[in-house]
């Protein structure tokens, strides 16, 4: 009996939420974003802010597949996805600036916006970059990706002599600071293919080779679970063939 009005309960609940439009419509995006289903994601996550545009959860779960999805296209077809990812994500801010995600998502789509137009060419939105990292942390103290994000940030910055990036307001990036967020990434989630191919860059970028080729052997050891862990693994091939060669 007790199961029994667990269960009924646990329907009414349901068919609650099924009679939300934007419930619906937020359940569908996330049952197809959990198939790795990008593309019919960001259609379901569209369809629910057509019921409600200013949707913070919509929002923000749309920037995410877009910044997914996007990794996943051809070079020339991923500008404008993160683009639309950044609008989205800030949009979700704007509504309610409490919600890690929203900030995450921003820094992700902005971060790659910097790259294609080139960081020291949107110094300040290499700054945006890091302010939304840093609030996202500050929200989400455990924030993997947050740290994945400020050790690729210290990392591509990092690049230009200080006294070149400093007038720019680009002066605190350090690739040594860039190596410790990629080790609290992974302290965090050590199962996550790409912490590793990055770490694996930055230490290469460092002259560590030996500690880079166990980073990109150990993308190679875990299991990949959707499709851009396969793009990733690929990489880590890459840098991997390479490396070898040369000895």
């Amino acid at each position: 009996m007790k199961y029994a009005l667990l269960f009924c309960l646990a329907l009414v609940s349901f068919t609650g939420l099924m009679a939300n439009p934007l419930s619906e419509a937020i359940y569908l995006g996330d049952s197809l974003y959990n198939m790795n289903d990008y593309w019919g994601s960001i259609a379901a996550y569209e369809k629910a802010l057509g019921t409600d545009s200013l949707s913070p959860e919509a929002n923000w779960k749309l920037a995410r597949s877009l910044n997914l999805q996007a990794e996943l296209e051809p070079k020339d077809k991923q500008l404008a996805l993160y683009e639309k990812a950044a609008l989205v994500s800030l949009r979700c801010i704007r509504q309610d600036s409490m919600i890690a995600e929203g900030h995450f998502q921003l820094a992700r789509a902005q971060g790659r916006v910097a790259l294609f137009k080139g960081v020291f060419k949107s110094a300040s939105l290499a700054k945006q970059v890091k302010k939304e990292a840093d609030k996202t942390l500050a929200l989400d103290p455990k924030h993997d990706g947050a740290y994945h994000l400020l050790g690729r940030w210290n990392r591509e910055v990092a690049r230009k002599p200080k006294l070149v990036r400093s007038p720019m307001g680009l002066g605190e990036a350090d690739k040594k600071i860039g190596l410790e967020c990629f080790r609290k990434a992974i302290e965090i989630n050590p199962e996550y293919i790409n912490h590793h191919l990055e770490y694996g860059i930055s230490l290469l970028d460092m002259d560590k080779k030996e500690e880079a080729l166990v980073e990109f052997e150990t993308c190679l050891k875990l299991p990949a679970s959707r499709p851009l862990d396969l793009k990733y693994q690929n990489e880590a091939k890459e840098y991997l063939a390479r490396l070898t060669q040369k000895d």
